[in-house]
């Protein structure tokens, strides 16, 4: 009980820093409700419907914005977790590091803490997506809820890795962008997967074949649209695996960075 405790302690630390962020969180709500209900309809306008043979049948407007939430769920994560690299700066890694804390407590606290603030953030816009798309199913929404979850996890730890690696600010806001802009756009965020393939540039397809927002952006479309698993190449199943191992592997590598590698007295 007194380590749960101290894992929702540590949690509620970066739970605590969204109330000064209602701004921000109120504009990026907007943008997002916008994109929507404006841009996505627009860029599916342009589409042509041949590509409904390379979705499932699953109309392009809906795939788009699955691919959307995705990619938000994706960039909020990495903000959650780049904000370590602010409070190295800052010293309060220093002062975390100080306290009477187990390491590990403290490494999957973190990383539970900043993607509970994710799902916190999202949660409006998931809500956007679901209301357009007409889906009232509560299981099919808490099953995303917590997969959204695991995923996010997965790219906490993923971004507390390269900012104990990088120890450097500039640097990791270098590194960290790099692989934003990279992953996003080698997946099936805006194109299936047969689209990519029917490019004929392998390394696109296989950059996308196993790239984690794919996974996920797939799994949400799969767990909406059952018959988008028609063109995927994996199943459910196969998702869900591959997203579970993905982020508690990261999670394993993250606590082992905290536990052994991180040096106290900022970053050198």
């Amino acid at each position: 009980m007194g380590s749960l405790r101290t894992l929702l302690v540590i949690a509620l630390w970066d739970l605590m820093k969204l109330k000064n962020q209602k701004v921000f969180i109120a504009m990026r709500f907007a943008w997002f409700t916008i994109q929507v209900l404006v841009f996505a309809r627009a860029v599916s306008y342009i589409v042509s419907q041949v590509v409904l043979q390379y979705t499932g049948g699953v109309e392009y407007y809906y795939f788009y914005i699955l691919g959307v939430y995705t990619t938000l769920l994706y960039s909020t994560s990495i903000v959650r977790g780049y904000m370590i690299a602010d409070e190295f700066d800052d010293g309060i890694v220093e002062y975390h590091l100080s306290l009477p804390i187990r390491r590990n407590l403290l490494a999957v606290g973190r990383v539970l803490g900043s993607s509970i603030s994710t799902i916190k953030f999202t949660i409006p816009m998931m809500l956007v997506v679901y209301y357009v798309l007409g889906v009232c199913n509560l299981v099919i929404v808490m099953v995303s809820l917590l997969s959204a979850f695991v995923f996010s996890m997965g790219i906490v730890s993923f971004v507390i890795l390269i900012v104990f690696s990088m120890k450097s600010t500039d640097l990791t806001d270098i590194v960290v962008g790099a692989i934003d802009s990279l992953l996003v756009r080698l997946s099936t965020v805006f194109y299936p997967l047969p689209v990519i393939a029917a490019s004929g540039i392998a390394p696109y397809y296989v950059a996308a074949v196993f790239n984690p927002i794919s996974h996920a952006s797939d799994f949400f479309r799969i767990l909406v649209f059952p018959e988008y698993h028609l063109i995927a190449p994996y199943g459910p199943v196969a998702l869900i695996l591959y997203i579970a191992g993905f982020s508690m592997g990261l999670l394993i590598l993250a606590i082992e960075y905290y536990e052994k590698r991180l040096e106290a007295g900022g970053w050198r």
